[in-house]
């Protein structure tokens, strides 16, 4: 199976346009390439995105739009599996950006490291903190770079699924899923008809 990790940092809360972006394409076996570019998002940046990433307006002065990011990472994420940590929030800025400038969305599969570390790794259990992406390269022994860099957080990512391979030797299509925009609404009964089927509770 082949792979494209990714990471995407965002200029403000909207979280529809894109700053900067790494992305490390990647096999079972290791990773076997990588890219990251400052992207120009033409939108406003806010206070608290600069102070997580320290990514400026002036930074992206000249750096590429996000329609030829996207033109040289669409085929890679149309064809490969995206690997990502949180992968439904790097998803949904991508989505919403293609959205934005009424570009095709190809089909999305994704596995995300968030899930898979508390599956395969935490058994299920309430870890909160140990799942934050530094942390979690850390406990795997892998050196996080510099958190909220993009090209850093990928290969860290990138590090976490292949590690979590050599340990555990799980099938990663058990763990595939379908990227869904905008997501299914929630259907909620009413309190006194939950848990009732055929007139049963």
């Amino acid at each position: 199976m082949e792979y494209i990790a990714l990471d995407v940092e965002t200029p403000n809360s909207k979280n529809d346009g894109i700053c900067s972006i790494g992305t490390v394409l990647m096999t079972d076996d290791g990773i076997t390439d990588e890219w990251y570019t400052l992207v120009d998002p033409e939108d406003i940046f806010e206070d608290f995105n600069i102070s997580i990433h320290h990514i400026r307006p002036r930074d992206v002065a000249g750096a590429p739009k996000f329609e030829d990011v996207w033109r040289r990472i669409s085929g890679y994420i149309a064809d490969r599996v995206v690997i990502a940590h949180n992968a439904e929030f790097d998803l949904t800025v991508l989505a919403k950006a293609l959205e934005n400038r009424k570009l095709t969305r190809p089909d999305m599969r994704y596995i995300c490291t968030v899930n898979l570390g508390k599956k395969v790794h935490y058994c299920g259990s309430n870890v909160k903190g140990d799942l934050v992406l530094s942390n979690f390269a850390r406990t795997l022994g892998i050196d996080p770079g510099k958190h909220h860099n993009a090209l850093c957080d990928t290969r860290a990512c990138a590090g976490i699924f292949l590690r979590l391979r050599e340990m555990y030797e799980f099938s990663p299509a058990d763990y595939v899923k379908d990227f869904r925009y905008p997501k299914p609404k929630r259907e909620f009964l009413p309190y006194g008809r939950r848990g009732r089927k055929n007139g049963t509770q």
